[in-house]
């Protein structure tokens, strides 16, 4: 047990320390785990993203082929979800074009658009016709 004030302080501080050194440790592995999971949910995304773009491969017979099969007419969505936002690509296109034209350019200049998400950020960048950065919004 501390006698003079200045062990009593001596043994706050010791406490405000550990405790400080504790919640360092929580926030730090709470991050990582944060991070972790929007890591993976951005690799889904992208996987999503990929096989709904990606175009079948046809032969010529195929094209000949007057009908379509259910399976080209299937409609396909991509929703990215990140803590606390769930957004769909649609959405995001929108917003990239709304911020574009409020910037003053035409949305008929607009020939290509990509989109970049960052989870980490939880930014979306975008790039019109294969320009540098074109602009940006939060998720």
């Amino acid at each position: 047990m501390p006698n003079t004030k200045k062990e009593v302080a001596e043994e706050a501080v010791k406490k405000v320390k550990a405790v400080a050194e504790d919640a360092k440790a929580t926030v730090k592995a709470a991050a990582e785990t944060v991070t972790e999971k929007a890591e993976a949910t951005v690799e889904k995304a992208k996987t999503a993203a990929k096989k709904a773009v990606a175009k079948p491969r046809r032969t010529a017979a195929k094209k000949a082929a007057p009908a379509k099969k259910a399976a080209d007419q299937i409609e396909a969505k991509v929703v990215i979800e990140l803590p606390n936002v769930s957004e769909s690509t649609d959405s995001l296109i929108e917003r990239a074009k709304a911020d574009w034209t409020a910037k003053g350019n035409a949305l008929t200049d607009m020939k290509q658009l990509t989109l970049y998400i960052n989870a980490v950020e939880g930014m979306v960048y975008y790039v019109v016709n294969d320009d540098y950065l074109s602009g940006n919004f939060a998720i």
